[in-house]
């Protein structure tokens, strides 16, 4: 699986209701899409930001969305962002069955010196303990083998979830609901 991501600052005419239109126009383009296992619309209201975040089946779907109208749209309407991608190391549903309203991302810069089985292990540990979270909606451990960073992102039910993050670099997003989620085989 690979995870994959653009940020578009967006215009300050653009408000929220805005976002959820967009999100309710463009969320029934991606269902049943080829290769795309799940889509998270976020948005960062403190920076005002629009950030969807693919969890694509392999780089042969990611490759094919990058390709075709439905990212040349955002092109159009936008500019061309940067668009990250991340090998997935964990990926799992936690126990909450509500929808996620929040998603949290810590990123760390994976340390030169240790093993990278090492840093497996450990993120593999840190996974398991995290799923267990009563509020979270799910949980994946991403690498970025280019910059050697690890993103960790929870998604969660509850804005109030207690979870305090302790990586360095944290991005805190809501979800916008696109009202016809696509969670699963979409």
């Amino acid at each position: 699986m690979l995870a994959m991501q653009y940020s578009v600052r967006l215009p300050q005419e653009y408000d929220l209701e805005k976002v959820y239109e967009r999100v309710a126009n463009r969320g029934p383009k991606f269902k049943g899409h080829p290769g795309l296992k799940h889509k998270f619309y976020l948005y960062d209201s403190e920076e005002h930001i629009y950030a969807p975040m693919y969890i694509w089946e392999d780089s042969g779907a990611a490759q094919e969305f990058l390709l075709n109208d439905l990212f040349s749209d955002v092109i159009q309407d936008f500019g061309r962002p940067r668009v990250r991608s991340w090998q997935i190391l964990e990926f799992d549903y936690g126990p909450s069955s509500l929808e996620s309203v929040s998603m949290i991302t810590e990123m760390d810069k994976v340390c030169d010196t240790k093993k990278l089985g090492e840093m497996r292990t450990r993120e593999k540990e840190l996974h398991a303990d995290m799923i267990k979270h009563d509020s979270l909606f799910a949980n994946m451990v991403l690498l970025d083998p280019d910059r050697w960073e690890v993103a960790r992102c929870s998604l969660w039910s509850r804005k109030d979830n207690g979870y305090s993050p302790k990586a360095d670099c944290v991005f805190d997003y809501d979800v916008v609901p696109d009202r016809l989620s696509i969670s699963g085989a979409a």
